[in-house]
């Protein structure tokens, strides 16, 4: 059958050949040279020639300001940099300190060089180490950099919406940089992935760079083209116009680059993920916190506000039956309920005279984590801390207020309450979400020489809010939640999970397409995510496929399919390990009904994988012809077809050229694949993935959970 071209991904196939270990080697080389260009200290000299293909990425500083009206350059010009080196976890560390004598302004660099990734990592601090004001610094860019590309080609601008609950969350945008153009990026209202994801690759010819922004605020980014082959970068917060007091200091986003070489700019996506899941995310017991796959009793109890502890013991006696391995409870359990309680962190008397205790222990014992919902960074009228603690609260023309995370004695007291609440209750995974807009307030804050000040305190509270708790309790899990996922960035990456990626399920029925997309979508940045999942067909189930889906059912309904559930769960359980390898988008990513979608996952250390195809319900195709990506082409290959059972044993070129067919719309199929009789296992080219023995999925215990979160240095 002939297929449209947007169903095809092209004819080549990347496989794992010998030249891949060469590519890993310039590339490493290329990062290497340029972070000594950029970060070399006093000296300023690069150790080594950049490869010809990163020749054009500029070798200086990767960051600017103004200060005192004048630009950072003729600031630092006359400055010696104090420059100190340390080894840290996955690196080298460089720290670089500017000190102007003469205003007090002191500027600090820590910049970190990973051994086995083409990448580098930086944050800055700026202090006033003066006894009076210091003049205004504005414009802080924690990333300015300029590129030039080789005569062929252009730049391409890879790049992928955020989310808004609605059909168009994290569908990835494939976007020219032509000569003379300028394009500008930031999200809605302070909330780092709301509208737009902080994550990009930028491609030019045989050769790219994937730019990772680490703010939970209101971030920028820009991508200006000059009139010839030059691309200039530039990110960080939105807003900075303000005097430091003395001794007073402040941070900027952080970023992270990677840089990759060849033809596929996919290689850049899985290099990212490779990094984020060896150096970044949470860890839990040993390994990667991948999340459970769980069941919430939001929806089935008026939006949460008609839980009990009665009705809620039933409901979660019926759960490990169907292999959940975490409870949730989510809003409404809190005096006032949802969403008019919020502000006051006491479950209602009424419904939990014990408190939330007897659920954690009863989802202990049967085997599963205990997931509870909490929203502390907003303050509706009338709730506890409104009454009790004004003072903490700030406040615009909306109804609701926001909590003062920048003020450390709230802080202080916010973390001793939820801190107390996770050990009286038994929590496993602290859900954090946020369903306001908290930009309105930071701008209504600052006095017109602060500008910038509150958001700045804010976010570094919020880290500071999270680090304790975990700090508190090792093993405990965040999740990372912002009406769905308007909070994904390098931060909240480093230090939580998201279980719910979207709010577009919330809709109460399942929406697969949108499923589909943004799996795909979201996975090409973010390597940990789960969505809400409304039915357990494999059409269904699968397009919620993810590291960890959260089931919205009601097992004690009439008419509800244990045994379909129990396989679907089954399934993903034998799949999810899959979901922490390389991600490869087989057919361009789209949210149109009469389109294919398919993906697939591939553990190269393992050299195994799968891919899943969905034939959409207006679909008129009933074939599609993919290339399957990774595949050793001299390798033998083991194809499971897990809807029929059929096998295929094929060497890898063979095994990689797939024509799949789906009869009837909506359908899919699920292929798995393993290499056949391996002697040894196949060695990274793209640096090193978290083995297999080292992930960490199964259920939490009401034992002591071990464990440090973050390895990131």
């Amino acid at each position: 059958m002939e297929m449209l071209g947007w169903l095809l991904m092209g004819s080549a196939i990347l496989f794992c050949l010998a030249s891949a270990e060469e590519v890993c080697g310039t590339e490493q080389k290329a990062a290497r040279a340029w972070s000594e260009g950029a970060f070399g200290g006093a000296a300023g000299a690069p150790t080594d020639r950049v490869p010809e293909r990163f020749e054009g990425i500029e070798r200086r500083p990767p960051f600017s300001f103004t200060f005192g009206g004048r630009k950072s350059a003729d600031v630092l010009a006359g400055i010696e940099a104090d420059a100190r080196e340390e080894r840290a976890a996955g690196g080298l560390r460089r720290t670089l300190a500017y000190s102007d004598a003469r205003s007090g302004l002191r500027v600090v660099c820590e910049a970190t060089m990973f051994d086995t990734f083409p990448a580098c990592e930086w944050v800055l601090r700026f202090t006033n180490a003066g006894t009076k004001d210091t003049p205004i610094l504005e414009d802080v860019r924690a990333l300015d950099l300029s590129v030039t590309r080789p005569a062929d080609g252009e730049f391409v601008l890879h790049h992928a919406h955020g989310s808004t609950a609605d059909a168009t969350d994290f569908l990835p945008i494939d976007q020219p940089l032509a000569p003379g153009s300028s394009l500008t990026l930031s999200p809605v209202g302070g909330r780092s992935s709301n509208g737009v994801l902080p994550f990009f690759n930028i491609e030019w010819p045989g050769a790219g760079l994937v730019v990772a922004v680490g703010w939970s605020g209101q971030w920028e980014a820009s991508f200006v083209r000059d009139a010839g082959c030059g691309l200039s970068i530039c990110a960080g917060m939105q807003m900075t116009h303000l005097v430091l007091h003395p001794g007073e200091s402040i941070r900027t986003p952080r970023i992270l680059l990677v840089l990759w070489q060849g033809a596929d700019r996919l290689r850049g996506h899985n290099l990212l993920r490779r990094l984020l899941l060896e150096h970044y995310v949470p860890r839990a017991g040993g390994g990667v916190a991948v999340t459970p796959v769980t069941c919430n009793s939001y929806f089935q109890y008026n939006l949460g506000n008609e839980v009990t502890e009665e009705n809620q013991l039933d409901f979660v006696s019926h759960l490990p039956a169907l292999g959940v391995e975490g409870y949730w409870l989510d809003a409404g359990w809190f005096e006032g309920g949802w969403p008019n309680g919020v502000g006051s962190w006491v479950p209602r008397g009424d419904a939990f005279p014990r408190g939330l205790k007897p659920l954690g222990d009863a989802a202990h014992r049967g085997g599963m984590r205990f997931i509870v919902w909490f929203e502390p960074e907003r303050v509706a009228p009338g709730t506890r801390i409104d009454r009790e603690h004004p003072e903490w609260v700030m406040r615009t023309e909306g109804r609701s207020g926001l909590f003062k995370l920048g003020d450390p004695s709230a802080r202080a007291w916010l973390a001793d309450c939820l801190s107390g609440i996770i050990s009286e209750s038994g929590i496993d995974v602290y859900r954090n979400d946020f369903n306001i807009d908290p930009l309105p307030f930071w701008r209504a804050a600052d006095a017109p020489d602060r500008q910038g000040v509150s958001e700045i305190r804010y976010i570094e509270g919020l880290y500071d809010l999270w680090d304790a708790l975990r700090r508190r309790h090792p093993g405990l899990v965040i999740d990372n939640c912002a009406s769905g996922g308007r909070r994904i960035d390098l931060e909240t990456v480093s230090r939580s999970v998201v279980l719910s990626r979207s709010d577009s399920p919330c809709v109460g029925y399942a929406l697969p397409t949108y499923d589909q997309a943004q799996t795909v979508g979201l996975s090409l940045y973010v390597p940990l995510h789960g969505t809400l999942c409304w039915g357990f067909d494999s059409y269904t189930f699968r397009s919620a496929m993810t590291t960890g889906p959260a089931l919205c059912v009601d097992p004690r309904a009439p008419g509800f399919h244990a045994e379909m559930a129990v396989k679907a769960v089954s399934e993903w359980k034998r799949l999810r390990h899959y979901f922490l390898g390389d991600c490869y988008p087989l057919i361009a990513v789209t949210n149109d009904d009469t389109h294919w979608c398919a993906y697939q996952f591939h553990r190269p250390d393992l050299d195994e994988g799968m891919a899943v195809f969905f034939r959409r319900p207006n679909s008129p195709y009933p074939k599609a012809d993919v290339s399957l990506r990774g595949l050793d082409a001299k390798a033998r290959y083991l194809l499971t077809y897990e809807d029929t059972g059929k096998r295929v044993t094929s060497v890898g070129k063979g095994a990689a050229h797939l024509t799949v067919s789906i009869p009837h719309a909506p359908g899919v199929r699920l292929i798995t694949y393993a290499r056949v009789k391996r002697t040894r296992p196949p060695a990274s080219r793209m640096g090193p993935l978290p083995g297999a023995k080292k992930e960490r999925f199964g259920p939490a215990t009401p034992a002591p959970r071990p464990g440090e979160q973050c390895t990131r240095p």
